[in-house]
């Protein structure tokens, strides 16, 4: 049995900075700050973790982290609805949609919206979030314990089926 019914995960990144703060961590802390504005509460969140950008390329590394909420807002319990508010928070925080695999201020993904699987437009779990140690290790940080809805598989078992060369390191 799933242990992620009530949860949301969210993945953060970015890997440009924005003008407005200092560095990334407390861009990253502001970003936390605003998710709460949308009706989410977050009551995990990992380290931020340094990484390479995936396809590997010569763009700057990216800071990540990952973010375990409940709903406060009855609203946010529809998943596209979730969507397009993070959509828009990305764009107001300054995120330009041009290409894929392109450097960004931010990048806000739905990991897991409470256990489920969804493939009608948006894609629940997260498509690609089981071959990304950026995702995995931070959520692993948060809940050891978490088991992917589509697979059924514990997270240090889709961990060590990673394969390719993933450089990171957690940063406190």
């Amino acid at each position: 049995m799933s242990n992620n019914l009530n949860r949301v995960y969210l993945s953060l990144g970015g890997n440009l900075r924005n003008l407005a703060y200092r560095d990334i961590k407390i861009f990253l802390e502001a970003v936390k700050y605003r998710i709460s504005k949308i009706g989410l509460r977050i009551i995990s969140s990992s380290n931020n973790w340094i990484t390479a950008p995936i396809p590997y390329s010569n763009l700057p590394y990216f800071f990540n982290c990952v973010v375990e909420c409940v709903i406060i807002d009855k609203r946010m319990n529809n998943p596209h609805l979730l969507l397009e508010k993070l959509k828009k928070l990305e764009i107001k925080l300054g995120r330009k949609y041009k290409k894929l695999n392109i450097s960004r201020v931010i990048d806000i993904d739905i990991i897991d919206y409470k256990g489920l699987v969804l493939n009608e437009g948006l894609i629940l779990p997260h498509p690609r979030m089981h071959l990304r140690k950026f995702v995995l290790l931070p959520l692993s940080s948060i809940n050891k314990n978490w088991i992917h809805p589509k697979y059924k598989k514990k997270i240090n078992y889709l961990t060590a089926k990673i394969k390719s060369e993933q450089p990171l390191r957690k940063k406190l």
